[in-house]
Formats: C-alpha cells, sequence, structure tokens
C-alpha cells in the first residue's frame, strides 16, 4: 500500500512540474495587430527568487511596450522598433518568490503573417544565479510558449470614407430647339418680320397701283361721259 502510495506521488510530481510553464494569454491574436499580451511566469524554486526575465522576440515582432508591469523595468534591445529582446528586472523586494505567478502585460507589434505560430523564447534568471531555458518544443519539461497568428482584423471605416448612399437617378432635360424657345417665350423670329415687312410693301404698292387704276378709270369714265 505504501509503495502505491510513493508510485502516485513520483507520478504526480511531474505533471504538476510540467504543467506549470511560462504562457502567453491569449494564445491566438490578430496577425498586424497591437496585441495585448499577458506573459505568465511561474516561481517553482521555494528556496529561490526569480529577480530577472528576458523574453527573445521572434523575427517580425515591431515593438514591445509595458502596458502593467508589476513594478518590474522593461527594457527592449534595440529600443524603439524591430524589438529582438525584452529584459524584465524586478526592483529590490518584489522579486516572484515562493509559489507566486508573475503576470506581466505587454503591447507587441505582430507581424502581418496570418496562420503562422510565433515562438517567444523565454530565460527566468533566479537570485541563486540558476537560468531556467524555456526554450523546448510543446511536451517537454521546459517548452517555450508560442502564439497563434490569427486573419488580420480589417479596419473601421473612417468618418470620411463612408459607405456610400443610394441615390436617385435624376432626370435630365431634353434638349430644346432654339428657334422653338424663341417663339414659346413671345419672342418674334428674324424671318418672319422680314417677310411680314415684304408682304406689307407688296400689299402696300399693289394697293397704290389699284387706287391709281381706279382712279384713271374715273377719269376715263367722266370723259367719255
Amino acid at each position: 500500500m505504501r509503495r502505491l502510495a510513493l508510485l502516485l506521488v513520483a507520478a504526480l510530481v511531474p505533471a504538476a512540474t510540467a504543467a506549470a510553464h511560462v504562457a502567453i494569454k491569449p494564445a491566438r491574436a490578430p496577425a498586424g495587430a497591437e496585441a495585448r499580451l499577458t506573459f505568465e511566469v511561474p516561481n517553482e524554486r521555494p528556496d529561490a527568487a526569480t529577480r530577472r526575465i528576458v523574453i527573445q522576440t521572434p523575427p517580425g515582432v515591431t515593438s514591445v511596450t509595458g502596458l502593467a508591469l508589476q513594478g518590474w523595468k522593461l527594457t527592449t534591445r534595440p529600443p524603439g522598433m524591430n524589438v529582438r529582446r525584452a529584459t524584465l528586472t524586478a526592483p529590490r523586494g518584489r522579486e516572484l518568490t515562493g509559489e507566486e505567478r508573475g503576470r506581466f502585460r505587454l503591447r507587441v507589434g505582430l507581424p502581418r503573417r496570418a496562420g503562422a505560430t510565433l515562438t517567444f523564447k523565454v530565460l527566468q534568471t533566479y537570485d541563486s544565479g540558476e537560468i531556467v531555458r524555456w526554450l523546448g518544443p510543446q511536451g517537454t519539461s521546459e517548452p517555450a510558449p508560442k502564439l497563434r497568428l490569427t486573419a488580420a482584423r480589417d479596419p473601421a471605416p473612417a468618418a470620411d470614407q463612408a459607405a456610400p448612399t443610394e441615390t436617385k437617378p435624376t432626370e435630365t432635360e431634353p434638349v430644346q430647339d432654339e428657334s422653338k424657345d424663341s417663339n414659346e417665350d413671345g419672342g418674334f423670329p428674324i424671318w418672319a418680320g422680314i417677310g411680314l415687312i415684304l408682304l406689307s410693301a407688296v400689299a402696300g404698292s399693289a394697293l397704290a397701283r389699284r387706287r391709281n387704276r381706279r382712279r384713271l378709270e374715273r377719269h376715263d369714265f367722266g370723259r367719255h361721259d
């Protein structure tokens, strides 16, 4: 019975040790985003304290900035863009001790590689001088934390790029004949005026000839009488 209990303890201790490892939460983030990631690091040495955490960022990470660091100091190399390494250092009295689990919230600029899995290698340094290297694949005792890149999110439409509203087609006015417009507006066409003038002249001439003819006829009738 005692031997069975020892075997159960021996089987459970490695499982518990393997479960306590460095993790990134959430485990997925959109490609190309400025993701807010929490790096969780457990203190696994009851007689030592974690005083430094070095994160080696995978290629394509553009920036690393601190959001909630539990009082720890963040430095990046190189500083600014295209960060290759981020170091978290605990001030005196703020180290991780006992079974404490540090949670460090960072803003990380991710590469645009949807579907890719990024591996963040971590070095954990204790005040005893021991360094735990979280570099291995999943399933080992010291696996490196990984992050899966999902499809990039579409940016929200800007105010000046709002969706076009449906507009009704405008009715175009038919092209009008200028000559017709002049008649409809009450104008008098030039050619009609000229025609009336000529017609009046002809009529006046004919009327004058007719009057002269009547006068001559009257005169001739008077002479014959």
